[in-house]
Formats: structure tokens, sequence, C-alpha cells
């Protein structure tokens, strides 16, 4: 289609590719040589729209009520400033982290400002909000590049189990709304993928799941191996499938499965932004534990060459053992897990 070209043509920027290769070149220098180098700023990054969700999965720190920060929406102008302020060096942003990103009330105007700037955008959403249909409209008009759809069950007796709070009837009309209305617009994009957590309990419904996707009119079904967050009954939740099992136990605790170096890409090309403007140093730091400077109050770029930004990264290639949120993280894995 000529949307699709139309779509990526304007996303492409000399000045960004040159950064990024900038980046990336320190990284696997660091890793060839054991010194230390950063050059450049990130490509992707990460802004939370809002750290408030409608459902309660019981793997999700908001689900399962432990945030220990502050839950609201970001400010369409705080957003806005953050845009202006990365844009120069940012190619893809996921406007997603704790919550769920469609009660922004402002999430539309977010990623069409977005790709003003030529960043590519991504969300990942749970699908309640687009049984609305106009909303369902609005989202396949915007210019969002990849929508994620988080639904971990094929029926709704095992949906439920998970995604508590939600109904599956509301979610697949939703899911229909949407891709109906990108046929209708003869639109490629947002490319739209159907994913599906594999756990114990909805392993059975992997090949009705795909069948499904392909009645929804989706572009890709995938599946993800669990992430846990509360440890006290673990095989309630992981699959008896090896593929999807990204934990071992040993000495009587779950851990993950292989072995990594102290170096991490993810901290080389991204960043991650709360909704209240702290930049944290990526996704698995939930809490904001490690808080590496406030939007607003200083550019991106003199929090990024920060020394207590450089102190971050140099104890993750140095004690990544020693970091908590890391130790659950598969980036660098010589065992790749989906």
């Amino acid at each position: 289609m000529l949307s699709d070209i139309s779509y990526i043509v304007p996303l492409w920027s000399w000045k960004k590719f040159g950064n990024a290769v900038r980046v990336l070149s320190s990284y696997f220098l660091s890793r060839l040589t054991g010194k230390y180098f950063v050059w450049g700023l990130p490509y992707t990054f990460i802004i939370e729209p809002t750290a408030i969700c409608n459902l309660r999965c019981p793997q999700c720190p908001v689900g399962l009520k432990t945030l220990t920060r502050p839950q609201d929406h970001l400010r369409f102008e705080d957003y806005r400033a953050m845009i202006d302020d990365i844009a120069g060096h940012t190619w893809v942003l996921l406007l997603f982290f704790q919550g769920e990103s469609f009660i922004n009330p402002d999430i539309i105007r977010m990623i069409n400002y977005a790709y003003e700037k030529k960043i590519f955008t991504v969300i990942s959403t749970n699908g309640t909000r687009l049984a609305n249909a106009d909303f369902a409209r609005e989202l396949a008009e915007s210019k969002l590049g990849r929508l994620i759809l988080s639904v971990d069950g094929a029926t709704e007796e095992t949906y439920k189990i998970y995604r508590q709070a939600g109904r599956f009837e509301q979610v697949l009309k939703g899911v229909a709304n949407f891709t109906r209305a990108r046929k209708a617009l003869r639109k490629r994009f947002p490319l739209t993928d159907l994913q599906f957590i594999v756990m114990r309990h909805n392993q059975h419904e992997m090949k009705q799941i795909k069948k499904l996707g392909k009645t929804l009119g989706v572009d890709r079904v995938i599946f993800k191996s669990p992430q846990l967050y509360d440890f006290d009954d673990p095989e309630a939740t992981l699959p008896t499938l090896e593929k999807y099992r990204r934990y071992q136990k040993s000495d009587g605790l779950y851990q993950l499965k292989g072995s990594y170096s102290g170096y991490c890409k993810k901290i080389w090309y991204g960043s991650a932004i709360t909704w209240d403007k702290q930049v944290i140093p990526c996704c698995f730091d939930k809490d904001a534990d490690f808080k590496l400077g406030e939007m607003g109050t200083s550019s991106f770029e003199e929090i990024w060459s920060s020394d207590r930004y450089h102190r971050f990264r140099r104890s993750v290639v140095h004690r990544r053992d020693r970091i908590n949120m890391c130790r659950n993280c598969t980036e660098g894995l010589k065992i790749f897990f989906k």
C-alpha cells in the first residue's frame, strides 16, 4: 500500500542514524576492549503516559498493588516538553510502562505529536478501551506505529484468571473495532500484534489463540514467557513448556536461566521517563529506585552525561549481579527467552 511508504519515509533522519551508529559503536567497543565508552544519545525511549491501570493482573506491580511510587497521568504539556528535548536523537518511543496507556485522555495527541517529530511509537495495551468504536477509529487514524494487544486467554474462563477485572468479550469487540477501522482506512499501520503470555493455566490454548488472531485480523500472534514478581507460588504461573520457562530452581530459589556479562545494551541505546518526569535507566526499574535526573529541571543530554548516570552504567558493568532489578532481566543472557 502507498500508505506504508508515506508513513515510513518521514521518519528517516541522517542525524538520528549517525547518532545511533555512535551509540552502538561505543557499546560494542566497550564489550571488545573491556573499557568504558559512551558516545551519542539514546535512540529508544520509554515514556509513561500513566501509572494507573483498570485491571488487576496478579504478576504486575500495579495489579499486585506493590508499586511504591506515586500513580497519576502525564500531562500533555510535560510530554510535549520531553519530546521537544529528545526528538533530535530519538527514533523509537515505547509509549507505555506501568499503567494502561489508553486511560490517559491525551494519548492520541501524544502519538501524533511524536510522529511530527519523526518518532515511531509503540503501545502495549489490555485493549479494553477499544470497545469504544469512536476511540478505536481514532487510534486507527492516528500515527501509531505498532500496537501490542495483551490477551492472555482464548476463552472467557481462561482470560479472567490473569486479566482480572477485564471482560474477554469486551476486548474481542474492541480488537475487531480497531482492525475493521484500519481496514476501512486502507492502512497497514499501526502494525498489530496479539500477545499471549504462556502460563500454566493457558498453555493449552496456544493453537486456539492463533486461530483467534487470524479471525480478528491482527498481523501476528506472539508468545512470551512470564516474568514473575511474586515468588510465593511460582509454579502456579510458570508453564510446563520448557521453552517458555525463563526461571530455574536452584538451592530452593528461582533464578533466571543462563548467564550474562555485566554489559547491557539497553542502558546504552535507551532510557525511560516516568509520568512525573523522573529519568530512570530502563523498564525494569518499576519503582523508580534509580532516579538519574528530572526532565524540566535539566535537559536530557545533561542528565545522560552526568556523573550519576555514568556511575549507574559502570555499576551494571561491574556489579550487575548485585542490582536486584537486573537479576530479573533477560537482557544479555546466553540463553534467550521471549
